[in-house]
């Protein structure tokens, strides 16, 4: 159907050597946000926190766009009973950000 709506968000994610898929359940959970610029923000507010506290070095955070497929009563069925990777029909990284000291 041509009406159904179709969404963009963003995410982040730390920078890993993981060969498990992007949307595996790690018990953390994503977080997601309406524009880069706020993404972006909660990056960069994140590093400094964790810079604080870590005594190892940081690793980098990707910036990700996702566009949804079309929201539909069957794709917010698989939502909730799959989780985000169901309902994203692509996946990009924005920038990959780097923590400082």
């Amino acid at each position: 159907m041509s009406g159904e709506r179709t969404f963009t968000f963003f995410t982040y994610s730390s920078v890993s050597k993981s060969d498990k898929p992007r949307w595996f359940d790690d018990g953390i959970g994503n977080e997601f946000f309406d524009s880069e610029e706020l993404t972006r923000q909660a990056i960069i507010e994140l590093l400094a926190e964790l810079a604080r506290d870590a005594e190892n070095p940081l690793q980098p955070m990707r910036l990700e766009k996702i566009e949804t497929r079309p929201i539909t009563k069957e794709s917010l069925l698989a939502l909730l009973n799959e989780g985000v990777g169901a309902i994203v029909e692509r996946h990009e990284i924005v920038a990959t950000i780097e923590g400082g000291r």
